[in-house]
């Protein structure tokens, strides 16, 4: 799960409660699906057949915050084009949201394995460094999952801070024309990358964890930004999003059809799935925040438990896989039944998650954020009407 910002542009003004109840149902998608990782070769009961063909495909939610990140923050920087402190007001805003939580949890998680006994402690040691510059997707994409288990879920956050550490000076210093050019570019080139890396007989893992080959997923957020600064485009995407949804779930069912599930290390799934993920993301999030009729969908996504879900989602993040092996570890020397074992490990995850979530927040995210005014914004409101100049 990508570091996705509050569905609020603040300089903005824009908010979708809806965006942010579907950032927590998503979150709660991908803790399910890590849960189900845990158990797996444990034969999994009849009564969680069909949640775990559910969870199988709910490591798709991760390309959902890519491109929930790409929407959200390119519409925060193009409103701040031409804007006095532009750079350095998203670059302080940024670094106010994402670096508290996550140096936090490396603290302490480094220091406990200071003070722990084992040879487990050896594979983070040539790692180390990646994980406080935002590098270690390179590190496991090269020595692989196992050896950096306890922190392997920050790959996505890697990835996101490697792409805003550009992305942010094209979009203030580009025309929009030149600009929309460039995500077209990303659009194709992430796709045929992943295509000529398979081809080669690239494990799944590099193609999962690199920026160059999930650059469409942050390209299809911006590019959907772009799109959705003119009331025409806004109606365009209302319009195409219920078929993009439809199209992706059609796509989706086929794979479970014809090659046994949704998995990711199906070719298949690495040439073709990861798009038609990014069709179905930047669908749902057209549709909640535009389409005129949603079958009820955009109340349900702006359920009040929902919406604290993705409010606290980061953090959530950040905590839940350290805690699901944790977790894991307590309750696998108890010999219980499958079923039992799943549900217990599910309930006991999701309680302390949900805990350490609202630890952060109150603690650490919350605190921080309140610290905005000392760099405020000169930006002066802006009508969501009108259009990004060319």
């Amino acid at each position: 799960m990508a570091a996705v910002p509050q569905s609020q542009a603040g300089d903005a003004g824009l908010y979708f409660p809806s965006l942010d109840g579907f950032r927590g149902f998503a979150f709660m998608g991908i803790v399910a699906a890590h849960v189900f990782q845990l158990w797996e070769g444990v034969e999994i009961p009849w009564q969680l057949k069909v949640p775990n063909l559910l969870v199988h495909c709910a490591w798709a939610g991760i390309d959902a915050f890519f491109v929930l990140s790409g929407f959200l923050i390119t519409g925060i920087l193009l409103r701040l084009r031409g804007r006095e402190r532009a750079l350095r007001l998203f670059y302080f805003r940024r670094t106010l949201r994402i670096f508290p939580p996550y140096y936090t949890l490396l603290l302490l998680l480094f220091a406990w394995l200071a003070w722990s006994a084992g040879d487990w402690r050896a594979p983070f040691e040539p790692a180390r460094l990646s994980y406080w510059v935002y590098l270690h997707n390179f590190a496991i994409s090269a020595q692989g999952w196992d050896a950096f288990r306890p922190l392997s879920h920050l790959w996505s956050l890697a990835i996101e801070e490697q792409f805003y550490l550009l992305w942010p000076l094209l979009v203030l210093m580009l025309p929009i024309g030149r600009l929309r050019w460039v995500l077209f570019g990303f659009l194709l080139f992430a796709p045929l990358l992943r295509l000529a890396m398979t081809v080669q007989g690239s494990s799944y893992v590099p193609i999962y964890v690199l920026l160059f080959t999930r650059l469409d997923a942050l390209a299809g957020g911006a590019l959907t930004a772009l799109m959705a600064a003119t009331p025409e485009g806004r109606a365009r995407l209302g319009t195409w999003g219920p078929r993009m949804v439809a199209f992706s779930l059609v796509v989706i069912l086929a794979f479970y059809v014809l090659r046994h599930g949704y998995l990711l290390d199906d070719p298949l799934v690495q040439v073709v799935g990861y798009s038609v993920n990014i069709v179905g993301a930047v669908g749902v999030l057209t549709s909640l925040a535009f389409a005129p009729r949603t079958l009820g969908l955009r109340g349900f996504f702006a359920w009040g438990p929902f919406r604290w879900l993705g409010n606290r989602s980061y953090g959530g993040y950040l905590y839940h896989w350290p805690i699901a092996i944790v977790v894991h570890q307590w309750l696998l020397p108890l010999g219980m039944t499958p079923l039992w074992s799943l549900v217990d490990t599910m309930l006991a995850t999701t309680a302390l998650t949900l805990l350490a979530a609202e630890a952060s927040w109150r603690l650490i995210e919350r605190p921080c954020l309140g610290l905005r005014h000392l760099y405020p914004p000169r930006v002066a409101p802006v009508d969501v009407s009108r259009p990004v100049a060319e």
